[in-house]
């Protein structure tokens, strides 16, 4: 018997993906960062289906506006068995992106990460810091 999710929900055709701020969601990797599991939050706010989501990458929603060094501490981080959290800007199927806090830990062989929609009045100051190491690694070849 297969479940068939007949939940009716819209979504803007540009912009930011909705999500509320008492929605959790979460996903579950292998050591290398490939999706094993995760909650139907996650998958909604991402737009794919999970056939698409099982199996692939953690990094197929990754926003290009992303500075790839944030990625090099998370990993240093979770590598070493250490908790990180961070905001993170992510790109869903439909060009959406939404901006999360996300904290990460090792999780038996692989990594647990559970994102909140961002309300400190910090975020503001580290997207503008995003926005200056993105251009400074494109610019200066900086990885």
């Amino acid at each position: 018997m297969s479940f068939v999710d007949r939940r009716i929900e819209t979504r803007p055709s540009s912009g930011e993906a909705p999500f509320k701020l008492n929605e959790v969601f979460f996903s579950r990797t292998d050591k290398r960062g490939v999706i094993e599991a995760g909650n139907y939050i996650f998958r909604r706010v991402a737009d794919y289906d999970w056939p698409e989501l099982i199996g692939a990458p953690h990094k197929v929603i990754r926003h290009p506006d992303m500075p790839r060094g944030v990625f090099k501490l998370f990993w240093d981080t979770i590598k070493a068995d250490k908790t990180i959290g961070a905001y993170v800007k992510n790109l869903a199927k439909d060009g959406l992106y939404y901006w999360v806090f996300a904290v990460v830990v090792p999780h038996k062989d692989g990594y647990l990460s559970a994102r909140i929609k961002p309300t400190s009045p910090v975020f503001e100051e580290v997207q503008t810091i995003y926005e200056t190491m993105r251009l400074a690694e494109e610019q200066e070849g900086l990885s």
